[in-house]
């Protein structure tokens, strides 16, 4: 507990109240109950806070204060006082709620996830428990405790949500099943999150950026299964792998731009982004794929050569995709890892397609 100076008095303001009623020969009114907030009044002011006497609303009303300007870090003493202090007040939800919230935005998760959890747990019915429930579930996430998020957005999924809110927990909880491996019922929440979106699209605003994400994961479930997908000798096997990974990498681009159509700039780079790195993918799949068994070094030579030259014409398609992506994002005002990814490739494609020889224009 922490240690503050001078007397420090409580005063309850209905007993003061009750205690000044007291006059005689008077008619009075009928009685009545009037709950008011604890008081804390002091000798000199309080070494944290600067302040000799106050209640849970003033506290509140600093931090908020403190919090706008982006002073996340002066904020929190007033904040902790009242849950500390006033444990019984009425704005104990708002104050877990915006010390959680300072404490994301200092980088602190853990600490994040115990405030939030004074609402989830404590104060169900409270009316920013959908909104605790959500920063809670994503706090566990970065941290990756992956059971505890999927348990949270499970207890949220339960109650009454309007559709915004649905869509954006099965889109979480799907996120979560993938990072435990429970592939399938990630396939299903997403499925359920597009659904619900295309149900309600036409009657309210549904903001497109929940079906991208939800689009963008089933996509990378694609490009995982075209990942797997093997290339393996002898020469008829060769073949059959490819024809099966050329049909993988065609569902996976599919999905990814079914991704772009939803007109979300951040996902919609993000997917230009991964439709040319399939091809990079492809490109690297065939150049490692395995030798014939009966080639000497130099028809060896010659065949990683052929290949080579062959399999120019995927980073050619690759380089327009990333080209038309970082054209994307200029329009847009995006910026993150995607384009800095699709830059880094642009230039790492142009290098080796330029040092290809000129009968490699002869494979596009």
């Amino acid at each position: 507990m922490r240690e503050r100076t001078g007397n420090v008095l409580w005063l309850l303001l209905p007993a003061l109240l009750a205690a000044c009623a007291t006059g005689s020969g008077s008619r009075r009114a009928p009685a009545r109950t009037i709950f008011m907030e604890p008081l804390h009044l002091g000798l000199q002011p309080d070494a944290e806070l600067g302040l000799a006497d106050f209640d849970a609303a003033t506290l509140l009303r600093r931090g908020l204060q403190h919090q706008q300007r982006a002073e996340y870090r002066r904020a929190l003493p007033f904040y902790r006082r009242i849950l500390e202090e006033f444990p019984d007040s009425r704005f104990l939800s708002a104050a877990a709620l915006n010390l959680g919230a300072c404490l994301e935005e200092l980088g602190d998760d853990a600490g994040a996830v115990a405030s939030y959890r004074l609402i989830t747990t404590r104060l169900p019915r409270s009316r920013d428990f959908i909104d605790a429930a959500f920063r809670q579930a994503g706090c566990l996430a970065r941290l990756g405790r992956h059971a505890e998020s999927r348990a949270m957005l499970e207890q949220l999924l339960e109650r009454r949500l309007d559709v915004s809110d649905r869509i954006d927990a099965l889109v979480l909880q799907g996120e979560q099943r993938l990072a435990l491996e429970e592939t399938l019922a990630a396939e299903r929440d997403f499925r359920r999150a597009l659904a619900l979106w295309r149900r309600h699209q036409h009657e309210e605003y549904l903001d497109p950026a929940a079906a991208a994400r939800a689009q963008f994961r089933l996509a990378e479930l694609a490009e995982r299964r075209f990942l797997e997908a093997p290339l393996r000798l002898p020469e008829e096997q060769m073949k059959e792998d490819l024809e099966r990974k050329a049909r993988r990498l065609l569902e996976a681009q599919s999905l990814y731009l079914r991704t772009v159509r939803f007109g979300d700039p951040r996902w919609a780079t993000a997917a230009g982004y991964r439709i040319g790195n399939l091809y990079v993918l492809l490109h690297r799949a065939m150049r490692q794929a395995p030798v014939p068994a009966d080639l000497d070094d130099e028809e060896r030579a010659v065949y990683r050569d052929m290949l080579r030259q062959r399999t120019a014409v995927l980073l050619k398609k690759a380089l327009r995709v990333f080209e038309q992506t970082v054209e994307l994002a200029q329009r847009t005002g995006i910026e993150g890892d995607w384009i800095r990814s699709a830059r880094e490739q642009m230039a790492r494609i142009e290098h080796e397609v330029l040092s290809l020889p000129d009968t490699a224009e002869a494979g596009s």
